[in-house]
């Protein structure tokens, strides 16, 4: 059975809570089990213990993974940690105990028996302590849309009460909505109450564990050039009606907005932070930009999007979050920006932005909502995709 099937059928979770998770997963990326916790439906250890029983593997502890021998922690070389998302947590003669994630990786156990010498005992751990075991001992920094473990769920982030935020003259009230003029598209109300069908199974575990992170190649540049892809409307539908994985919806909506617009981005928002997703500026895309963080305390118009769940239309007001949110675009502000929400699951899990320059962007808004309704139906495409596949 699957991860999320067993853990309903043990009581561990309620049907609902399987069918939020499946959904958070599609848009945040990574492992089920992960989501669950981020949503704070289940504890860390309880999953752990939980998978050990299931599969008759131990698991480790939180103190196993955060308090290593030097000796221990050298044993295995950082390329194999970082490729196979292991920690070695034991050595007792030849015998070394690797802490992983899937613990049924057998190429990933042959390979680091063969490269260290040792004989490879596997547990299961966590991902999220794991995660942290990584950076802390090897320094492999683990993604922003990853909490702390000692940090909120993304439930409990998104049900604290919000930061107080002054709300800009040019507020998204003061403009009202053009008509459509494509058939092709969503109209802006239906944008604003689309809604995921509703799921009751789960994708398995260690299934759509590894998805591709945004990771250009270094350089001194502050840009790399984006791929040769077709970026056309039609190619930018087409593309979502199949898009595979997150992160080739994110490029077909920056990749078609970075040909009208000099900046574009798209923030996650997730875990009482918004985070850098991918964005371009002069057609090419920004490294790093998934490293941009903007905490919920630091007022910006992203919060604002946010709470409002609408659409923000002027110029940015001079707060420490918007000044991080220019800084990583290259500096410099513009007196017409917009921000569009994409809505899921009732509330905002990404931020559309675009700098319009000196260029009013009111005739663009209803394109722009639409497009982010297209986003938000490939974001439910993928888990209709999930649950397919479900034998």
């Amino acid at each position: 059975m699957r991860l999320g099937e067993l853990l309903v059928d043990a009581g561990k979770i309620t049907p609902t809570q399987l069918e939020e998770t499946l959904k958070g997963q599609a848009i945040f990326g990574g492992r089920f089990g992960t989501n669950l916790v981020e949503m704070g439906y289940l504890d860390e250890q309880e999953l752990a213990h939980f998978l050990s029983q299931k599969t008759g593997i131990a698991h480790t502890s939180p103190e196993q993974l955060m308090e290593i021998p030097p000796h221990v922690v050298g044993a295995v070389p950082e390329e194999y940690v970082r490729k196979y998302r292991v920690m070695p947590v034991a050595l007792n003669n030849r015998k070394l105990t690797l802490a992983m994630l899937d613990p049924s990786d057998f190429q990933a156990i042959d390979e680091i028996a063969f490269a260290t010498g040792y004989i490879v005992v596997p547990v299961i751990a966590p991902e999220l302590r794991m995660l942290s075991a990584m950076e802390k001992y090897y320094g492999i920094k683990r993604e922003l849309r990853y909490i702390s473990v000692e940090g909120l769920s993304r439930n409990r982030a998104h049900n604290a009460a919000p930061a107080a935020q002054p709300r800009p003259a040019a507020a998204a009230a003061s403009h009202p909505l053009p008509a459509p003029e494509e058939d092709l598209w969503l109209s802006a109300e239906e944008a604003e109450i689309l809604e995921l069908p509703s799921l009751d199974e789960s994708e398995c575990f260690g299934d759509l564990s590894a998805e591709p992170s945004l990771d250009p190649l270094a350089g001194s540049s502050l840009y790399q050039s984006a791929p040769e892809k077709d970026y056309s409307l039609d190619g930018v539908l087409t593309g979502l009606a199949h898009a595979g994985e997150r992160d080739q919806i994110a490029d077909l909506v920056v990749g078609h907005l970075g040909q009208q617009f000099r900046r574009v981005a798209i923030f996650l928002i997730k875990g009482g932070k918004a985070t850098g997703w991918l964005a371009q500026v002069d057609s090419k895309l920004v490294p790093g930009f998934e490293t941009v963080e903007i905490p919920q305390f630091e007022p910006s118009v992203l919060q604002l999007v946010e709470e409002t769940k609408s659409f923000y239309l002027g110029p940015l007001l001079s707060t420490t979050g918007n000044a991080r949110l220019l800084d990583a675009l290259g500096g410099g502000a513009s007196p017409q920006n917009l921000l569009v929400p994409l809505l899921m699951m009732g509330r905002v899990v990404a931020v559309l932005y675009v700098d319009g320059g000196n260029l009013p962007l009111d005739p663009e808004l209803p394109q722009l909502q639409k497009l982010m309704a297209k986003a938000s139906m490939a974001f439910e495409i993928l888990i209709l995709k999930s649950k397919i596949l479900i034998t």
